[in-house]
């Protein structure tokens, strides 16, 4: 009977041991680490940092943020002395007009449009074929070559203007921040405006998360054909194809 219980109990290890093997999975931990380092990586790869060391990733996000709300203070400063200038009835120039009206209607629908127009063309992108690059030669008069070099030239441009589309959205974030700072602790003439700001805040938003998903559709295209270098670990993250 003993002999039989520890034969019994060989068997039930060795079965539990084949069934960890089998049933071998990666920690929950370990796959939401690689998700987000993933996902890191492609942030850096749309913003041109992925060839920034992590400090250096830190200094420029670091630079930006201070720009932004320099820029916040300096708006809120230069919208006061235009609604003085007037109040004293000096005549503005149009930028001086502009500082002293704020947001409006007519500065808040540009963003808006942009979002329709760029989501409706990533939602194209992404169901179309792959095209060839904008330029003077046609596609049959190009290589595989010249195709990919042609490609990889776009997604650089688009990704510079997707840099200076957040930058834009990032500033005007920090101009309504500091506004609204400014009003709750009754700064004079620093609630004009507020709501429209606002409108525009999220209209430059939303063009800018359409032109993200527009990029990230040619990108896709990219791989397809191949244009895309092998992504390199860099300190951490991986590389990229600048």
């Amino acid at each position: 009977m003993p002999g039989r219980r520890r034969t019994f109990a060989g068997l039930w290890e060795r079965g539990l041991a084949a069934s960890r093997r089998r049933l071998h999975l990666r920690p929950m931990r370990d796959r939401d680490s690689a998700g987000v380092s993933a996902r890191l990586a492609l942030a850096t790869e749309l913003l041109l940092l992925d060839r920034l060391t992590r400090a250096g990733r830190a200094a420029a996000l670091v630079l930006a943020a201070a720009v932004a709300t320099g820029w916040g203070f300096a708006a809120l400063a230069l919208h006061q002395q235009a609604l003085a200038s007037r109040a004293g009835g000096a005549s503005l120039s149009t930028l001086g007009a502009l500082f002293a009206d704020g947001s409006s209607a007519l500065t808040a629908w540009p963003g808006w449009l942009a979002a329709v127009i760029l989501g409706v063309s990533a939602i194209r992108l992404r169901r179309g074929p792959v095209e060839p690059p904008a330029g003077r030669s046609t596609a049959g008069e190009l290589s595989a070559a010249e195709v990919r070099a042609g490609l990889r030239r776009e997604y650089v441009g688009a990704r510079l203007i997707l840099i200076a589309i957040s930058g834009l959205t990032l500033a005007d974030l920090a101009r309504l921040a500091v506004s609204g700072i400014a009003a709750l602790l009754g700064v004079s003439r620093a609630g004009g405006g507020l709501p429209w700001m606002g409108v525009e805040v999220i209209g430059l938003g939303a063009a800018t998360t359409t032109l993200t998903a527009w990029v990230l559709a040619f990108r896709r295209q990219l791989e397809r054909v191949g244009a895309l270098q092998p992504r390199r670990a860099h300190d951490g993250v991986g590389g990229s194809p600048s």
